[in-house]
């Protein structure tokens, strides 16, 4: 592989991994506020996160210096189903997280393509590099918006793009479904972060990660893999 290997952080039942995360990424917040006094957290959708959120929506942290970004974004209205930023809000916008200041990436545009000046404008405004970067894999080895074959894939794992915010749009697939147009941080701008983790659960997304992570490996997973260190937690 690159020179990086990812660490993995194993555990026995996914309560354990969510409180061993809650506690590594509410060090990263507050060491970000205590040292430049604000911090700023990347996070992904979907329903593995959602027991993370609802842990560390309780947490003590100055809120209010926090701000609170999508990884990623279906290119739908947040009163859509499938909106990762109606379900970011609605697992830790609440509690003590309530303070925080959350960032979504959808705009007016009519397709991501178009927004990608206004969305960079948008996180522009985020403190960066991202204190801590919380990614999902699918089934399909995808991370991120970083589908297999997706039209703008590899100018978003370009390791030198320089913006932030990426278009592209995915093969339809069962994972897609039918929201194929993305939004999604660069590769660049997740190498940058200062902390990166990858939350999986299942003995098959560890499969198909152990797959991706082998050398010669074409997906998405596995190339980020080789571009940047990060931690992989991991729960039956």
């Amino acid at each position: 592989m690159g020179e990086f290997a990812p660490v993995w952080h194993t555990f026995e039942t996914r309560d354990e991994m969510v409180a061993a995360l809650k506690t590594a990424t509410v060090e990263r917040l507050l060491t970000g506020v205590l040292k430049n006094g604000k911090a700023s957290w990347a996070v992904s959708g979907g329903s593995t996160p959602k027991p993370l959120f609802e842990a560390i929506s309780h947490e003590g942290l100055d809120w209010s210096r926090v701000q609170v970004a999508l990884v990623d974004e279906r290119w739908v209205g947040v009163d859509h189903p499938r909106s990762n930023e109606a379900f970011m809000k609605g697992a830790l916008a609440k509690n003590r997280a309530a303070k925080a200041r959350f960032v979504g990436m959808k705009t007016p545009h009519a397709v991501p393509q178009d927004a990608v000046e206004a969305v960079n404008d948008r996180y522009g405004a985020i403190s960066q590099p991202f204190d801590s970067v919380l990614l999902g894999m699918g089934s399909d080895g995808h991370t991120a918006s970083f589908f297999p074959e997706a039209e703008g894939l590899e100018a978003a794992m370009d390791p030198l793009q320089s913006r932030t915010c990426v278009a592209l749009t995915a093969k339809k697939s069962d994972i897609t479904g039918d929201e194929i147009d993305r939004m999604s941080l660069s590769a660049s701008a997740i190498m940058a972060a200062k902390h990166t983790v990858l939350m999986i659960t299942g003995e098959e997304k560890k499969h198909v990660l152990e797959q991706a992570l082998q050398p010669g490996s074409e997906l998405p997973a596995g190339r980020l893999a080789q571009m940047l260190p990060f931690d992989i937690y991991w729960a039956p």
